[in-house]
């Protein structure tokens, strides 16, 4: 299909993916290349942009946390359980093989059960936290609906994971091998970028819903006991996402209409010394006596 016009869109996750929008589209993804990498790094990795471009498949230490999400929030079970200790017979690998052309997440019968716990986990706890107010997720709201937008001539796309029937509420779900503690997982929203993913899918409801929701981050630990913890961001948190997301798109529109997507300086760069490893070193040298 083609998306010719603004709005909200019940598509799959690959669709999505591919930008089926008339013209390219921006991303968080697009944005963190432009940002941290290169314009070079965003062409080479959009799917219309690319001619040569291929979906990089996720690595199987994603397929638990890939397992969980539309388990928890769609209550759609796309596993495919192997019944084998682990994947070291070549039968197992042909069948874990299988799975995944057949669209299916390959798990060994122990890591469903795990998912399925960490499912139930997060289920109780979410329904359990009063501010957020969910009393059953399916009835309560949408997963994975695509929002695409346009802005003076840029067209923008955002999916968020979980939003509330009225528009006021969106989860998003995150599961971690780290660990979930609300003190612990700055570093992880700032260089994932969470913080742009959060930024775009406030603005895509606004721009199509005319509704300014909340944004809680739902990060759940995959392993035992399977806790989670709910993650606001503070007004100067969500501003920095939104700067991010604003140069992103001054970015995006300038290699568009000049058709240039540059790389690195082609010139030697003199960087700086981390404050951090100043810091090390001079706690080093003193107690050595350097």
């Amino acid at each position: 299909m083609e998306i010719k016009e603004p709005g909200i869109y019940n598509i799959s996750l690959e669709e999505y993916h591919s930008d089926p929008c008339k013209i390219p589209s921006l991303s968080r993804s697009v944005i963190m290349d432009l940002i941290y990498r290169s314009p070079a790094h965003a062409w080479f990795n959009h799917p219309r942009l690319n001619p040569n471009f291929k979906l990089e498949e996720d690595e199987p230490k994603f397929d638990i946390g890939r397992a969980a999400h539309p388990l928890l929030l769609e209550g759609l079970d796309n596993a495919a359980i192997i019944n084998a200790d682990d994947w070291r017979k070549k039968e197992t690998k042909q069948e874990r093989d299988l799975a995944r052309k057949e669209g299916k997440i390959p798990l060994l019968a122990s890591q469903y059960l795990r998912v399925s716990e960490m499912v139930k986990v997060a289920e109780k706890q979410i329904i359990g936290c009063k501010e957020l107010g969910i009393n059953h997720l399916y009835g309560s709201g949408q997963a994975e609906l695509s929002y695409f937008w346009e802005e003076d001539g840029i067209w923008i796309r955002s999916r968020p994971d979980w939003i509330s029937q009225d528009k006021i509420l969106i989860l998003d779900y995150k599961t971690t091998q780290a660990s979930a503690n609300p003190n612990e997982v700055a570093r992880a929203i700032i260089s994932n970028g969470y913080d742009i993913q959060a930024s775009l899918a406030l603005r895509a409801v606004k721009a199509i819903n005319k509704i300014e929701p909340k944004f809680v981050f739902v990060f759940q630990e995959t392993e035992e006991p399977y806790l989670c913890s709910f993650v606001g961001l503070p007004p100067q948190f969500l501003e920095m996402g939104k700067q991010k997301v604003e140069y992103g798109i001054f970015l995006w529109r300038e290699c568009l209409e000049r058709n240039e997507w540059p790389g690195y300086p082609n010139q030697v760069a003199w960087i700086e010394s981390p404050a951090w490893a100043l810091a090390q070193w001079e706690g080093i040298a003193t107690r050595i006596g350097v």
